[in-house]
């Protein structure tokens, strides 16, 4: 049976570029169980992101808040001295008050951008703004005039081209804001819960895209998806532990520089001792959050090692592997990186294209009935609930009265829209009606039965539209799982095709059923040659039951029979003997019979 490798002796460009394999990630990530896992990844992702979010989100602070007040920091300062020891005057107080606002507004902001309303935390992935619709984009860059062209391309590379990178720029995302100077204390708290959920959302759902994708490529045969979930469940410790352990690292050192700074504060010790001669643990403790950091390139082959080794790798072995393989060869990793995200790129547009297309021909075909024999029940009103992201409503419901357009509008501090440029605070991408009034009235015209309609086709275009976006999650885990086997023969010249196998089979088998024993003949009875007790199969296990003992005068010690002779002696049958035997010719004996194997005990005459 092969076993995956080219056994061709010709010339194979996989074998002269490793790295092509990549390519044959897309196929992989077309699977529908990938996809809906990946679905069911997004989903929980986005929920916790939106539940932290509101949590940790408040209302701007105000200049005129209690605490910037002048008598609130007279009494914070009372008795302090400035540093020519002097006492702080009433303008020194208003300064500082002044500069107080500035910065918790400034760090205000910081969160409002990502768990305000409309925020890129707080936002569900339906609504999120994600640039035009593919399918919208290329017919008006080829038919449109030069203003729409212009518009649209500048529109695709702002909005679509980072989405066609979106799983790794979601996981980058909260680390980079967390790392960023200017942050409050509690908008680190909300960020780093925002990576925690991240991990445990991707630990489980990313190991079973994973698992799926290391058989796969491996060609090592069919696996279900319950043996995938199985998989991770009995591992999911292991995957979750293993993006923690550098993660715990860090906080660790970034808990004792916290600590040995707080001591540093102290006068003359602090300037001279710890932060003036002591500064190379300082610098240390840097080297070591840096080397952990820059591992941290390396976490999506953390979950790969774990699907790919099975048993045979942990925790530990997850972080070393990922950590190694980044450090003994950087430059391969981040090629076959740099060709996994354009190659994913390409092929994500041409799905998010196709699967635009195929929703928008299924309704325009339905809708042609109705464009000929009854222009009301033209389907575009069921579909004023269709997800917002990628201009899917703004496609399905284009030249109808529910016809809507996006367009960026101004937020003030409160979140409201606002046009007035000196209360926005940021944008936001927003979609509304084309003719607002003819889709109010349309949409009094609704029946019951058209607004329950409505709400159906929501459910089955947010699956739709889940899934389509899950495939971008689905290839980054696949590439990931083909760049691991890369690195692995890279590094430790492994094989691409070895992967861990479970042998755990389905279901129990149930147990054999056992042949019912025949009644052991008497010891006196003469066994014939075609008897069944010879010819009967072997039962596995076997069971061999102890041979019976005859009381008869005189008393007859039942032993092992002895090893049979040559030949069988022959005894003619009795009147009580149901077969007839059958004649055996005397010039040549025959032949001893084989013993079957659980007739040991078994007497033979």
């Amino acid at each position: 049976m092969a076993d995956g490798r080219d056994q061709s002796g010709g010339f194979s460009y996989r074998t002269a570029l490793p790295w092509t394999n990549i390519f044959r990630s897309f196929q992989i990530a077309l699977d529908p169980r990938k996809l809906f896992v990946a679905a069911l990844g997004i989903l929980a992702m986005s929920f916790s992101w939106w539940l932290l979010s509101n949590v940790f989100y408040y209302k701007a602070p105000l200049a005129t808040d209690q605490e910037y007040s002048g008598g609130t920091l007279r009494k914070e300062y009372d008795g302090k001295k400035k540093a020519n020891d002097a006492n702080y005057t009433d303008e020194d107080l208003a300064r500082i008050g002044a500069e107080r606002y500035k910065r918790d507004y400034e760090q205000w902001q910081q969160l409002d951008a990502l768990a305000g309303p409309g925020g890129r935390f707080r936002t569900m992935p339906w609504y999120e703004y994600r640039g035009p619709n593919p399918f919208l984009f290329f017919t008006d860059a080829l038919g449109g005039s030069a203003a729409d062209r212009e518009k649209v391309v500048y529109g695709f590379f702002s909005g679509s081209v980072p989405v066609l990178i979106e799983p790794l720029v979601k996981l980058l995302l909260p680390v980079a804001k967390l790392l960023s100077p200017g942050v409050s204390p509690l908008t680190r708290m909300y960020l780093f819960l925002i990576l925690l959920s991240n991990v445990a959302v991707w630990a489980f759902c990313g190991g079973v895209i994973t698992r799926l994708a290391a058989v796969q490529l491996a060609n090592k045969g069919p696996i279900t998806l319950k043996q995938a979930v199985r998989f991770v469940a009995q591992r999911y410790l292991s995957y979750l532990g293993a993006p923690l352990v550098p993660l715990g690292i860090i906080g660790l050192v970034v808990v004792g520089l916290v600590l040995y700074g707080l001591v540093a504060l102290i006068p003359f010790i602090g300037d001279i001792v710890l932060l003036g001669v002591g500064l190379p643990l300082v610098i240390v403790g840097g080297a070591i959050m840096t080397v952990f950091l820059v591992g941290l390139v390396g976490y999506p082959m953390m979950y790969t090692t774990l699907s790919v080794e099975g048993d045979q790798s942990d925790t530990f072995d997850a972080l070393s592997r990922s950590v190694n393989y980044v450090y003994q060869a950087p430059w391969h990793y981040l090629w076959n990186w740099f060709v996994a995200i354009i190659y994913g790129a390409a092929v994500t547009l041409f799905v998010l294209f196709f699967a635009s297309v195929t929703v928008y021909v299924g309704k325009w075909a339905v809708g042609l009935t109705a464009s000929g024999v009854w222009q009301d029940r033209k389907p575009e009103y069921l579909f004023i609930y269709a997800p917002e992201s990628f201009g899917w409503k703004e496609l399905l419901t284009k030249d109808s009265p529910y016809a809507v357009q996006g367009e960026w509008v101004g937020l003030d501090r409160d979140g409201n829209t606002t046009t007035e440029s000196t209360k926005v605070i940021r944008q936001v991408y927003q979609y509304k009606p084309v003719n607002q009034e003819l889709y109010v009235e349309s949409k009094k015209e609704f029946w019951m039965y058209n607004t329950w309609g409505a709400g159906i086709v929501c459910f089955w275009l947010t699956l739709a539209f889940l899934m389509m976006l899950g495939f971008s999650y689905s290839f980054f885990w696949s590439s990931a799982t083909m760049i691991y086997f890369l690195m692995r023969k890279k590094v430790d010249e492994a094989e691409l095709d070895e992967v861990f196998e479970d042998d755990e089979p389905e279901a129990p088998l149930a147990p054999p059923k056992l042949a019912p024993t025949p009644a052991p003949a008497p010891a006196d009875a003469t066994v014939p040659l075609g008897s069944a007790l010879l010819n009967k199969p072997a039962v596995s296990p076997p069971v061999v039951a102890p041979p019976p003992v005859v009381v008869s005068p005189p008393p007859v010690v039942v032993q092992s029979p002895p090893p049979p002779p040559a030949t069988l002696p022959f005894s003619p049958p009795t009147a009580s003997s149901p077969p007839p035997v059958p004649a055996i010719s005397p010039p040549t004996p025959p032949a001893e019979p084989k013993k079957p194997a659980d007739d040991a005990e078994a007497p033979l005459g």
